[in-house]
C-alpha cells in the first residue's frame, strides 16, 4: 500500500457495491486493478468468484500476468469477446443452437450474406454487401432492431436463420446473443451472476451498448462492480463506444462511489495544465484536473508554418535538435496527425533527410493499396511491356478476366512478339484470334480506351495530377473503392494526397515527366521499409496513440477542417469527441510538446489557406512558447501581395498570353489562375515558378 497515492489507496481498498475509479491519463490505472485483485484475494474472496474485463487480447494477458506475479494465483482475465464466447459454449443451448458452435470471420459472414441475397432475388450492387454487413454489424452492437428498414430487415433475419443453420456465429454475436441469452433465461443469468461475485471492467468508457449491457446484467445482482475508465480518454464513437455509459454510472448503480485519480506519473505540469485548460471546454465529463508533482518543465511548443512542406522541415529539424541537446533517441518521439493522408508529407521530408521511422497501426503512404492501384495505372499508361501493371489494373473495377485468361493472355503476346498493351489492341481491334466472353471482351475494349486517352494527355505534356485525375474518372477507380464503405473515406483520402504530391512534385521540378515522377515514387516506395535494428520515430494517427506515451511528441496540422475534422464541425457531441482527441494526443507527452499547423497547404488536391484549430486557441498563452512566429501573426496572416489584378494580360513562355481569372495564396506560395485563349484552357500556375511577365 505504501506504493500507492491516497486516491490510489481508497480505490484499493473498497470492496463491496459499486466504485467508479476516473482514472486520468498517466494515473497508475494498471496499478489500481491489479493491487485492488490483490487485496481481494488477501480478504479471502475465490479467485474464480473475481472476473476481469478489458477491451484488448493484449491488455488482458497484461493484466493477467501481473496478476498473477503479484498474488501467485490466477482469475478470469478475458475480453468481452472472449467473455461471451465462454458464456455461450456453456449455455447456448437455451437458444436452440448447439455447443460446438463455429465461429465464422468476416469472410466468411459475407459469403452467408451473399447467399441471402441471392435467394432473396436481390441483385447486389457495388458495395451493397459490405454496407448491409456494416448495417447488420451495427445493429447488433447497438441491440437495436432493423425493422424501419424492411428489405434489410428481411436481409438481417434470414442471415442469422442461416448462421443458425449452420450452427454458426460472427464477431457480433459472441456479445449480441451473450445479452439474449441473459434476458431469454433469467434463471441463466443468475448462475453466472452467483459465478462472479467481484467484476472489474477496465475501459469503461469504451463500452458500446452490448457490452454495457452484459456488464450491467451481470452486476445487477451483488452491485460488486469496479469500473475504470476516463470519459475525457472517450475517443471511439465510430466503433460504437457510448460516452453514456461512464457518464451515467451513478444512475445506472445507485449510492456507486467515484474516486478521481488525479496524480500523472507521466508528464510535466504544463502540458497537464494546457491539456486541463482544454478539456474542461467539454460539457459530457466528470469534473478532475491533472496535476504532476515532476516539475513545471519546458512550454509547450507553438510553430505555425508557411506552408505544409515547412512545417514537415521544422518537424524534422526539432527531431534532430532534441536528439541532439537533449539525447531524446527517436524512438521515444512520436508524430500524431489525425488522418492517415497526412502521413505523406512527412514521410517525403524523413526519407530526403534519412531520418528512419515506423508507421504504426497503418501502412507507408506508397505501400498502401489504393496509392500503388492508381501508380499501377501510370506504369501501364508510360510502358506497354509492364504485365504486372496490367494484371493489377485490368480488374479495377472488375472485368471478368480471371488469372487463367490473364495467363492465356500473356502467352498470347508471347507469341505475337508484342507486348501486353499491343495483344490487348490487336484483340479489341478484332485482328487478331482469341477467345473471349462478350463481357471480356468490351472489358478489353474499354481498357485500351483508357489506355489511348491518358498516353494522347502524356504526349500533349499534361499536368500530372490531371492525368491521374482522368486515370480516376475514366477508369471509374473510386466507384471500385465505395464497395468498402468502412474505408471508402480514408482512401479516398489518400488519393486526393497522391494528386496533391503530383501537383506540388510538378511545380518544383525542372523538367518534370510521368518517368521521372514513376521513378522517384519507386526509389521512396523502396526505401521506407524501415530497418528494424534501427532507432525509429513513431508516425501514427491520435486514434492509435491511446495507451502510448513519449519523450516527445508533435501534434501536427492543428487546422480547422483537418483537426477537428470537417465532418466535425455542425455537431456538438463530434467536436467535443474531437478535443477529446487532442487531449489524448497531448497527454502522451512527458517533457516536449509541440503544437504545429500551417498557413497554407494543399488539401483534398486543392490549394487552400487554412484557419487555425480553435483547439490552440483554447489554450492558455501561459503554457505556449512559440517558435520563430508570434501566435497573434496566425489570424491577422494576409496574403502575399501580387504583381497582377484579375483580367490583366500576361505572357507565358510555354502557354503564350494569357488572362489572370484569379490570385491567391496556397502552400506553395502566390498562385494564379490564367486563362490562355491560344490553348483555350485554364491554368493554375505557382508565380515562383511561372516567371509571368505583363502584356500591354
Amino acid at each position: 500500500m505504501e506504493q500507492l497515492n491516497p486516491q490510489q489507496q481508497v480505490a484499493v481498498n473498497h470492496v463491496e457495491g459499486p466504485l467508479l475509479v476516473l482514472a486520468g491519463a498517466g494515473s497508475g490505472k494498471t496499478r489500481i486493478v491489479t493491487f485492488r485483485v490483490a487485496h481481494l484475494l488477501e480478504l479471502g474472496v475465490p479467485a474464480n468468484e473475481i472476473l476481469a474485463v478489458t477491451f484488448t487480447n493484449k491488455a488482458a494477458e497484461e493484466m493477467r500476468h501481473r496478476i498473477l506475479h503479484l498474488t501467485h494465483k490466477s482469475i478470469l482475465t478475458c475480453t468481452f469477446h472472449s467473455l461471451g464466447a465462454k458464456i455461450l459454449r456453456e449455455a447456448i443451448h437455451a437458444l436452440g443452437y448447439n455447443r460446438d458452435f463455429v465461429i465464422y470471420d468476416e469472410e466468411d459472414s459475407e459469403k452467408v450474406l451473399k447467399e441471402c441475397l441471392s435467394l432473396l432475388n436481390i441483385k447486389e450492387e457495388k458495395g451493397q454487401l459490405r454496407a448491409y454487413r456494416a448495417q447488420i454489424s451495427q445493429a447488433k452492437n447497438a441491440l437495436v432492431e432493423l425493422a424501419e428498414d424492411k428489405d434489410l430487415q428481411e436481409i438481417y433475419s434470414l442471415y442469422q436463420k442461416k448462421l443458425k443453420e449452420y450452427n454458426a456465429l460472427d464477431f457480433d454475436d459472441l456479445l449480441f446473443l451473450t445479452v439474449k441469452l441473459f434476458r431469454h433465461s433469467p434463471e441463466i443469468l443468475a448462475q453466472y451472476q452467483k459465478r462472479w461475485s467481484f467484476i472489474l471492467i477496465d475501459e469503461y468508457q469504451d463500452t458500446n451498448e452490448a457490452q454495457y449491457n452484459i456488464a450491467r446484467l451481470l452486476a445487477a445482482q451483488h452491485k460488486n462492480v469496479f469500473a475504470v475508465g476516463d470519459p475525457d480518454q472517450s475517443i471511439y464513437s465510430w466503433r460504437g463506444a457510448n460516452i453514456r455509459n461512464i457518464l451515467n454510472f451513478e444512475q445506472d448503480f445507485p449510492g456507486a462511489k467515484i474516486i478521481p485519480l488525479e496524480q500523472n506519473y507521466r508528464s510535466r505540469s504544463n502540458i497537464l495544465e494546457a491539456a486541463n485548460a482544454l478539456i474542461k471546454k467539454n460539457t459530457n465529463r466528470y469534473e478532475k484536473n491533472l496535476w504532476s508533482n515532476l516539475g513545471e518543465g519546458q512550454k509547450i511548443t507553438l510553430h505555425i508554418a508557411e506552408n505544409d512542406h515547412a512545417e514537415a522541415d521544422f518537424v524534422v529539424k526539432q527531431l534532430y535538435k532534441l536528439r541532439r541537446d537533449h539525447a531524446v533517441p527517436l524512438n521515444q518521439c512520436v508524430i500524431f496527425y489525425r488522418t492517415n493522408f497526412q502521413s505523406r508529407i512527412f514521410e517525403d521530408h524523413l526519407l530526403k533527410e534519412n531520418v528512419p521511422y515506423i508507421i504504426v497501426g497503418g501502412l507507408s503512404f506508397y505501400q498502401r493499396r489504393e496509392i500503388k492501384d492508381v501508380l499501377a495505372w501510370l506504369r501501364i499508361v508510360l510502358a506497354g511491356t509492364d504485365f504486372l501493371a496490367f494484371a493489377r489494373t485490368i480488374n479495377l473495377p472488375k472485368r471478368g478476366l480471371g488469372e487463367a485468361t490473364l495467363d492465356k493472355l500473356k502467352s498470347f503476346a508471347e507469341e505475337q512478339r508484342c507486348n501486353i498493351s499491343e495483344a490487348l489492341e490487336q484483340i479489341a481491334r478484332g485482328t487478331a484470334q482469341f477467345k473471349l466472353s462478350q463481357k471480356q471482351f468490351e472489358g478489353i475494349k474499354e481498357y485500351i480506351h483508357i489506355l489511348t486517352t491518358l498516353r494522347e494527355m502524356v504526349r500533349q505534356a499534361r499536368p500530372l495530377h490531371e492525368i491521374i485525375t482522368e486515370a480516376l474518372e475514366r477508369s471509374r477507380y473510386l466507384d471500385y473503392l465505395r464497395e468498402d464503405p468502412e474505408s471508402y473515406e480514408e482512401r479516398r483520402g489518400n488519393i486526393e494526397e497522391l494528386v496533391t504530391k503530383a501537383a506540388e512534385w510538378e511545380a518544383e521540378t525542372a523538367h518534370p515527366s510521368l518517368a521521372t515522377f514513376l521513378e522517384e515514387l519507386t526509389l521512396k516506395s523502396s526505401s521506407d521499409t524501415p530497418d528494424t535494428s534501427a532507432d525509429h520515430v513513431r508516425m501514427m494517427t491520435l486514434h492509435n496513440g491511446k495507451g502510448l506515451e513519449f519523450t516527445g511528441v508533435f501534434l501536427v496540422g492543428m487546422e480547422e477542417e483537418l483537426f477537428p475534422h470537417a465532418n466535425a464541425l455542425e455537431n456538438a457531441e463530434s467536436l467535443e469527441e474531437e478535443r477529446r482527441l487532442c487531449y489524448v494526443g497531448m497527454t502522451r507527452a512527458k517533457e516536449y510538446l509541440f503544437l504545429t499547423a500551417s498557413r497554407n497547404r494543399y488539401l483534398w488536391g486543392m490549394p487552400r489557406m487554412m484557419r487555425p484549430s480553435r483547439f490552440l486557441k483554447e489554450i492558455p498563452e501561459q503554457f505556449l512558447q512559440s517558435s520563430h512566429t508570434r501566435r497573434e501573426e496566425y489570424s491577422s496572416y494576409n496574403e502575399q501581395e501580387s504583381p497582377f489584378e484579375p483580367g490583366e494580360g500576361v505572357f507565358h513562355k510555354d502557354f503564350g498570353t494569357g488572362i489572370i481569372q484569379k490570385v491567391y495564396t496556397t502552400s506553395l506560395g502566390l498562385t494564379y489562375d490564367v486563362f490562355f485563349p491560344r490553348a483555350n484552357a485554364m491554368r493554375s500556375l505557382v508565380a515562383k515558378f511561372a516567371k509571368l511577365t505583363p502584356v500591354s
